[in-house]
């Protein structure tokens, strides 16, 4: 009798490293594959898969930091009880096979499938490869890039460009029911601002403060502002905040006309695949390895993205950005139609199936 085959999935911290999982993960269900995933205890990425009906595996979590900081030395220890707990998850239920999108969570199970001899995949979703992958691509059989130009950061008899799975609601979003969650009418142009899963200060207070001095009076404003975030001394018709929302945010997002966002390369990713005008404020270098800024260079070099960086962006530069984008949107939409999304999920099934 031919063994089930059994698929365990990794990847949380923020959203970015769950999302790409999703087409995956319905890929293997309909092939009538067990799926699991591993994940951290209070992860965003919790509740997302629990929502699935799929048996979650929560490890201890230990944050891999680039600088020093006492923390460190506490998270040493979790990312080894982590490591423990994996082996056991792993034994016990003897996957085929594991799949890790990144984040800090994802070290420990990439390293107990290698112990155990379980075959897995990575995947790297930025430019540049983020601490976790770089730890972890020695414990991987193939490793996934989103950009050709990561290629060369890899062992070439293991990496793979695959481009970035992008989930199958992105292609049913409705702007309707957007528009009804926001409130809106439709009759003004919509601009939407949010800062990936977990905020960002920076937007939030630059949405609020050009909607207060009325910058931003030809839009109607939606501001996707993070968990524990809200505002509510905010007050202005429109402007409507709202904390995070789970699939009902696609709507949302292809209900607006304009966006202006973080650089993860998720985030971008389903933005193209919508064909969405976007204007990019990455993260700066002071607060990350500055990957999202490499992220938004390569797609402003193809013509489908704008971006300013943080320290330079102030209402004369947006609005400078913001009238570009919208009077140049016919030649910037038709380079983004000539992109293709659906190929990437396909890739990257294609190189599990492989190492099998």
């Amino acid at each position: 009798m031919k063994k089930q085959q059994h698929i365990v999935f990794t990847g949380g911290g923020t959203l970015g490293h769950v999302m790409p999982n999703l087409p995956l993960i319905e890929h293997f269900q309909q092939q009538g594959w067990t799926v699991s995933y591993i994940g951290s205890k209070n992860g965003v990425e919790r509740a997302v898969i629990e929502s699935l009906g799929i048996a979650y595996y929560a490890v201890r979590t230990g944050k891999l930091r680039r600088y020093f900081d006492f923390q460190n030395f506490l998270d040493i220890f979790n990312v080894l009880i982590a490591l423990l707990q994996c082996c056991i998850v792993l034994f016990k239920i003897k996957p085929t096979v594991l799949f890790s999108k990144g984040g800090f969570v994802a070290l420990p199970p990439v390293i107990a499938a290698w112990l155990l001899r379980i075959p897995s995949v990575i995947h790297e979703s930025d430019m540049t490869p983020g601490l976790t992958t770089k730890l972890s691509k020695r414990f991987a059989r193939r490793i996934c890039v989103s950009f050709n130009n990561a290629l060369r950061y890899f062992d070439a008899n293991k990496v793979v460009w695959t481009g970035l799975p992008v989930r199958n609601l992105v292609f049913k979003a409705d702007a309707d029911n957007g528009l009804l969650m926001s409130g809106f009418s439709g009759q003004r142009p919509v601009l939407l601002v949010f800062g990936g899963s977990l905020g960002a200060a920076f937007l939030n207070n630059f949405a609020r403060e050009n909607t207060l001095n009325k910058n931003l009076s030809s839009f109607d404003v939606i501001n996707i502002c993070g968990k524990g975030q809200l505002d509510p001394q905010i007050q202005a018709d429109n402007y409507v905040q709202i904390e995070s929302l789970g699939a009902e945010f696609l709507d949302v997002m292809q209900s607006a006309d304009l966006v202006i966002t973080r650089g993860g390369a998720t985030s971008l990713f389903e933005l193209l695949a919508m064909k969405k005008l976007h204007i990019v404020v990455p993260l700066s270098k002071k607060s990350s390895r500055g990957d999202q800024i490499d992220n938004a260079k390569y797609f402003a070099e193809l013509g489908v993205s704008t971006y300013v960086e943080e320290e330079n962006c102030d209402w004369e530069c947006m609005h400078r950005l913001i009238k570009s984008s919208l009077d140049n949107q016919g030649p910037t939409l038709s380079k983004m139609g000539t992109m293709e999304f659906s190929q990437a999920t396909e890739k990257v099934i294609g190189v599990i199936h492989a190492i099998l």
